[in-house]
């Protein structure tokens, strides 16, 4: 993506892109279910893997928000939230499908994706400029995105477990005072870092899983009561509002 449509990363970054996981998460469940509603597809979902469904939707509107961001010229940063939200969605999906479709041991995937996730974090630092800048705008390229899906990935499967282990409403209190902490201490500093950062990112995916899954969940089974439209409108509403109205005080990048 070009330069223009990229937000700067700053503390109003790492804000709402913990929100664009709880979005997410909200947005992958619903996706789901509403592709079992339509009848598009078989009851047992696509070729037998129930939460594939909605992937071959979410690549082409990656692939059409791609070719529309390449003609726009306008200062923007819908492209760019617009694409993290098609990713997070697909992650949960994609996840979903590896650890509840497949029956994937997610101990054994977490431990792979956070090896890929780490040797692609090797190969973005070998391209960004040095010396690195504590606020920049990342280079959004297609190794960006990838590693945003793997982080995706990866966080939804570990939210998964943990929250199965601990409790869903225990874990998500946690995961969001370690988010927190993390982003308040470190957003000006260490978080520029590369291994760091994509620490973040996948931390954000992490505690994002476990908050969306929380909202979205009755009593009975920890969440907080609400159901999954419910709580998809609320998440999405939270991080619409603050991406619009919530400038960055550096906002020419």
């Amino acid at each position: 993506m070009k330069k223009l449509h990229n937000p700067l990363i700053d503390f109003r970054y790492w804000v709402l892109i913990s929100l664009a996981s709880i979005f997410g998460t909200n947005t992958g469940d619903l996706a789901v279910r509403l592709c079992k509603l339509s009848g598009i597809f078989p009851p047992e979902g696509l070729m037998g893997l129930k939460h594939a469904g909605p992937l071959p939707i979410l690549i082409l509107l990656f692939g059409l928000l791609w070719l529309l961001e390449k003609k726009d010229n306008d200062k923007t940063e819908l492209f760019f939230w617009s694409a993290i939200l098609i990713i997070r969605t697909a992650a949960t999906n994609i996840a979903d499908m590896i650890a509840g479709d497949l029956h994937l041991d997610p101990l054994m995937c977490s431990l792979v994706l956070a090896l890929g996730l780490s040797g692609l974090a090797l190969w973005w630092q070998s391209r960004r400029p040095q010396p690195l800048d504590p606020l920049f705008v990342p280079q959004t390229h297609l190794l960006y995105w990838s590693m945003m899906m793997t982080a995706g990935v990866l966080g939804t499967i570990l939210g998964d477990y943990v929250a199965d282990e601990y409790g869903l409403a225990y874990t998500a209190g946690c995961l969001s005072l370690a988010m927190a902490i993390l982003v308040v201490l470190g957003f000006k500093n260490f978080l520029v870092m590369t291994p760091l950062y994509w620490l973040g990112v996948a931390l954000a995916r992490v505690a994002g899983t476990d908050v969306g899954d929380w909202l979205a969940k009755s009593a009975e089974k920890g969440g907080s009561g609400l159901d999954l439209s419910t709580a998809t409108v609320i998440s999405g509403f939270v991080f619409t509002v603050l991406a619009l109205f919530w400038k960055s005080k550096k906002n020419s990048h």
